[in-house]
């Protein structure tokens, strides 16, 4: 009896041993559940924050290109109503003079036309089997077309001579924001040597010749895009060429 007596005990305390066990594991996986359903919440409240705010951000995209497409409209009417008036006048007078170059500086300008323009410039630079494309919406924009084509020019002219046969070069506009925009030029030549990208900006540097094409030099267009309230950059990420950026506000 006391053999059955003792087995029993024994029974029992395995089986309270493995309840215990259970309990622990049922314990453990709960509160693994809890956090995971915490950080659930936490990811769903975050997501819907985020498409809010994204939500918020597109409506204030759209209502500050149409602002921006009414102000470029309504400048465009009025140089185009200034012109003919202009040409009454006296062009010797400063004013007359001044108003000109102001009518003069604001055009509405289409810019997927005026990129396959500056880009068909070249055609007759490039090494055989060179591809050129453009990629740019078709959308009007308030430029001036006179500096902005001489930089970009230069940049194209630099890339046709630097990109080897087969090679690529392409032209990009792109849309930062209401009053911001971007031309790209990006080849797939040799590239500028790091040691010496800090200097291709700087005037009476004693650089390899990167300045080659209409002459004005890189030094020069970094002024000219300074003066468009602008700025040119050489993009230092790019490692499959040259890549350079000119930014302009409005």
């Amino acid at each position: 009896m006391q053999a059955k007596y003792n087995s029993a005990l024994k029974e029992i305390d395995e089986k309270e041993s493995a309840i215990t066990s259970r309990k622990a594991v049922i314990v453990t996986l709960c509160i693994a559940l809890a956090i995971l359903a915490a950080a659930l919440v936490f990811g769903a409240i975050i997501l819907l924050r985020y498409i809010a705010l994204t939500r918020k951000q597109k409506k204030a995209i759209i209502v500050a290109n149409e602002h921006n497409e009414l102000k470029t409209r309504f400048i465009s009417n009025i140089s185009a109503q200034m012109e003919p008036t202009l040409d009454t006048l006296d062009q010797k007078q400063p004013g007359v003079k001044a108003l000109h170059e102001f009518s003069e500086h604001l055009q509405d300008v289409n810019i997927l036309n005026f990129c396959e323009e500056i880009m068909d410039g070249i055609r007759d630079r490039i090494k055989p089997g060179v591809t050129l494309s453009v990629n740019a919406p078709k959308m009007n924009i308030k430029i001036a077309p006179e500096p902005l084509t001489h930089v970009l020019n230069h940049l194209l002219n630099n890339a046709a001579l630097y990109t080897p046969e087969g090679g690529k070069i392409s032209l990009e506009f792109k849309k930062r924001g209401a009053h911001t925009h971007q031309f790209i030029v990006t080849d797939n030549g040799a590239g500028i040597p790091e040691e010496i990208r800090q200097q291709i900006f700087r005037p009476f540097s004693e650089v390899r010749n990167l300045t080659e094409g209409d002459g004005l030099g890189l030094p020069i267009c970094s002024l000219m895009a300074i003066k468009m309230n602008g700025k040119l950059s050489l993009d230092d990420s790019f490692n499959h060429g040259a890549r350079f950026v000119l930014e302009l506000h409005s």
